[in-house]
């Protein structure tokens, strides 16, 4: 995708102001009123499940769909109407989409000579700082046939940034490489990013992807976006039952809060942290927050413990996944460090434990 802007933009405002904005296809409403902004020079991701209208969202922001209803500002400008082509932002997809007869040099100076936005004289010392910014200085008479995944991935960086647009958006851009490759690549591109200075917007639905990379994070379920936040508050301060379960794992206990204690069915009343919720709730707990032992812990006032029995103890290497069936029949999980649980036998009693400030309680 082209970076030939004619629209000069705002970079006092926001880099993407979306007022809401849905997408309507036939009957179906692959997005619902979404009004957010994404700042200047941050590295913000839109998360979620398949089928949530993330990448229904990222083609509305690149001109490729027209929003049904709501506005679309990049800068501060109105691209509402304005061709993808016209835009000052360029795209990364998954596939990467370099040309294998080509060298890596002319592959990211394809667009810079395609586009004639440098002059002549100009490209090669542009492609040379660009492969430097992607660590791959001395590739550029390479072949990318020659190259590996990530490297490979490097270009497309390379030949995505040659332009400097004011926006980058990336379609799943890890989704191709192998585990490992990907943890390493998560950390280059935030590095990236910040030397660059350029805006970026990522979607996916990896949850460790968005949570390394990301200054905010936008989830969104059943075509809306359901929290804007942190990584630290998505995470630690989640808005629903919903961002509770899809970003990492959650424990959840169903009753009735009256503002000081949960009253649930089958395992009795449990203390809350300060809460304003009142009535049917949802008590969250994150498995690594919680302790468990073999007897009966003396838990500090305010407190939460339930019996349980143990089903069986996972081994992941510094941890352990503790399984505990409770007397409702639902199954609790902790995970401890490794030498952080005593006195556990499978098909034993075992106690989870945890503070009031573990806890979140989310309304029905």
């Amino acid at each position: 995708m082209s970076t030939n802007p004619t629209i000069p933009t705002n970079p006092a405002a926001p880099a993407v102001r979306l007022s809401g904005v849905g997408k309507v296809f036939g009957s179906t409403h692959a997005v619902r009123d979404v009004t957010l902004d994404i700042r200047q020079n941050e590295f913000f991701s839109i998360l979620g499940p398949s089928g949530c209208g993330k990448t229904t969202l990222m083609r509305m922001i690149t001109g490729f769909e027209a929003p049904s209803e709501g506005t679309v500002e990049l800068g501060g400008v109105p691209a509402t109407g304005v061709p993808a082509h016209k835009r000052d932002l360029n795209m990364l997809f998954q596939s990467y989409a370099l040309f294998p007869h080509l060298s890596v040099a002319a592959n990211v100076a394809f667009e810079l000579k395609v586009r004639k936005l440098r002059p002549k004289a100009e490209i090669a010392g542009a492609v040379r700082e660009a492969l430097a910014l992607v660590r791959l200085d001395g590739y550029g008479d390479r072949s990318v046939s020659q190259l590996s995944g990530g490297q490979r991935q490097r270009v497309a960086i390379a030949r995505a940034l040659i332009a400097r647009p004011s926006l980058l958006l990336l379609d799943e851009p890890l989704g191709a490489l192998d585990k490992q490759l990907r943890a390493e690549m998560q950390l280059e591109l935030k590095k990236i990013q910040r030397e660059v200075g350029v805006t970026f917007v990522t979607v996916t639905h990896d949850q460790e992807e968005a949570l390394t990379m990301s200054d905010r994070i936008a989830v969104m379920n059943g075509g809306r976006v359901v929290q804007v936040d942190t990584p630290e508050g998505v995470y630690e301060r989640p808005a629903s039952r919903f961002v509770a379960s899809f970003i990492g794992t959650s424990n959840f206990l169903t009753g009735t809060s009256d503002g000081h204690a949960l009253s649930v069915e089958g395992l009795g009343v449990l203390p809350l942290p300060k809460t304003d919720v009142v009535g049917e709730a949802h008590l969250a707990v994150r498995p690594e927050n919680v302790g468990v032992c073999g007897k009966e812990p003396a838990v500090p006032p305010g407190s939460a413990a339930l019996r349980g029995t143990l089903q069986q103890s996972v081994y992941l290497g510094g941890t352990v996944r503790h399984h505990l069936a409770l007397a409702d029949g639902s199954t609790f999980v902790a995970q401890t460090h490794a030498s952080g649980a005593a006195g556990l036998t499978p098909g034993g009693p075992a106690w989870a434990h945890w503070r009031p400030d573990a806890a979140r309680l989310l309304a029905e």
